[in-house]
């Protein structure tokens, strides 16, 4: 009977702890559906454009090269590669700085001569060293074109190819690799601090006493913003010199660096209001606040790459969290030296999501904690 009773108080107790309760019993749940919205549930496929320059050749032997890269598949069946011939080079190389196309395959002039004069041909990819799913890519595409060669030539070596990497990729570490989406991560923490600040006003009735006076909406956001603004340029500063007093490379302006981390603050904050418009103390933030974090920390690719699960063309679900498009542009920045110009899709973004998780938590703030 004892044990009973204390079986009985262990569940009261648990209950009392509901919010914390929900997160230890949904969360594993919650984030396999995430990750399955997010990959679309599907093994990862790898974006390569074919350029087959080598026009004097035989159309059956590009026939055979675009077959023999559908063919590579998972043992479940499923495609490797996703591929595409295309015919303008340098858009492609746009496309690969933003990460929508992981490597591009050349294959020049004489290809097919070397084919049926049993030589080794020659083939060109280019990609972005810095970019994890380069490497895969690489490897999928260089089993395709073997097994090509294969077919038509007993010739040893079967093929030659040179990689040819964009920007400074090629010079970069690791380290170098992997640093810009923690540096983005040092600003998504904000999501507890910057919610904390304000609900604790709400808490302990700080806020009953600030609408008693002349205080408006604006006033009151744009000091919690300033301040926000200043810890997270803090923070960001702070692990970015680290990083490169551990051997970080960067060739980019730290001006156009400070433009894109202030734009991914906001994001954040704007993101914060809407979090503390649905709580009501402080343990209820750092319960539920794990939610958006872990979110943020996983698929916006700050901390793991995250293949692109496209609903329309050009736009994957992973684009409507602000920092997956910092993510992006930081290492447009960092390893090709980009400009403005470089970077105006992702700040274009960046503004206009900003904007929108802005207008949403101010709306949501101001019904559930300052209506009269």
């Amino acid at each position: 009977m004892r044990v009973l009773a204390i079986i009985k108080k262990a569940l009261i107790m648990q209950f009392r702890d509901f919010w914390a309760l929900l997160l230890t019993i949904l969360s594993a749940p919650f984030f396999i559906l995430i990750y399955y919205l997010m990959t679309g549930g599907s093994s990862t496929t790898y974006s390569v454009n074919y350029f087959f320059e080598d026009r004097d050749g035989s159309s059956i032997i590009r026939d055979q090269l675009a077959n023999e890269l559908k063919a590579v598949k998972y043992t479940n069946g499923e495609n490797a590669l996703d591929i595409s011939e295309i015919y303008d080079t340098l858009t492609v190389k746009d496309l690969i700085k933003n990460r929508k196309v992981d490597l591009l395959l050349t294959i020049p002039q004489g290809f097919t001569d070397s084919l049926k004069e049993g030589n080794p041909p020659e083939f060109i990819i280019y990609g972005e060293a810095s970019n994890p799913k380069y490497t895969i890519g690489t490897i999928f595409t260089v089993t395709a074109i073997e097994s090509l060669v294969k077919k038509l030539t007993r010739n040893k070596p079967l093929y030659t190819f040179q990689e040819k990497f964009m920007g400074n990729s090629m010079t970069k570490s690791e380290f170098d690799i992997y640093a810009p989406g923690i540096f983005i991560f040092s600003i998504i923490m904000l999501i507890l601090s910057a919610s904390l600040s304000i609900i604790r006003d709400i808490e302990d009735k700080t806020m009953i006493r600030l609408k008693l006076t002349k205080m408006t909406v604006f006033d009151y956001l744009l000091g919690n913003t300033i301040v926000q603004w200043a810890v997270g340029v803090l923070s960001f500063s702070l692990t970015m010199w680290l990083a490169i007093l551990l051997g970080f490379n960067s060739q980019g302006s730290f001006s156009l660096i400070l433009l894109i981390c202030s734009l991914t603050i906001l994001s954040i904050i704007a993101i914060c209001l809407i979090l503390v418009a649905f709580c009501k103390t402080a343990t209820m933030i750092m319960i539920v606040g794990n939610f958006p974090l872990f979110i943020l920390m996983f698929f916006t690719g700050s901390m793991i790459p995250l293949p692109r699960n496209e609903i329309i063309a050009g736009f994957a679900l992973n684009d409507i969290l602000p920092p997956t498009h910092a993510v992006i542009a930081l290492n447009k920045v960092f390893t090709f030296g980009a400009g403005l110009k470089d970077i105006r899709y992702e700040l274009l973004m960046l503004v206009i999501l900003t904007i929108v998780y802005y207008s949403a938590g101010v709306w949501l703030f101001k019904r559930n904690h300052l209506k009269t």
